[in-house]
């Protein structure tokens, strides 16, 4: 992977109706309109260092943890498969709880 492909991808990158109801769902953002949600998927493709992204057979995984999240992209027609948390918000509002309580005693 390199800047050049990895900025082709998310230039031309596609998702179906189903695969726009499967980001929303994964990435609990219920309330993001087909646009909203293919500006954001490009920004989590831009926004992964290029050791994040792995090439695995048919599929990239783009391992975005500003974002926290993981796109996986066939290869061929461009097409995001699936999106999902790298932690889950729940978990992730723990994280942060434990990391506020032990700033907050140091």
């Amino acid at each position: 992977m390199n800047e050049a492909l990895k900025t082709s991808i998310a230039e031309q990158f596609r998702n179906t109706t189903l695969g726009f109801l499967r980001v929303r769902k994964n990435l609990a953002i219920n309330h993001f309109s087909d646009t909203e949600i293919e500006v954001f998927l490009k920004k989590i493709i831009l926004s992964t260092p290029l050791d994040a992204v792995e090439s695995v057979g048919k599929n990239y995984y783009f391992k975005c943890l500003q974002y926290n999240a993981v796109l996986t992209i066939n290869k061929h027609p461009l097409t995001v498969i699936t999106a999902k948390q790298i932690i889950k918000r729940n978990k992730l509002k723990v994280v942060c709880d434990l990391i506020l309580l032990i700033l907050v005693a140091i």
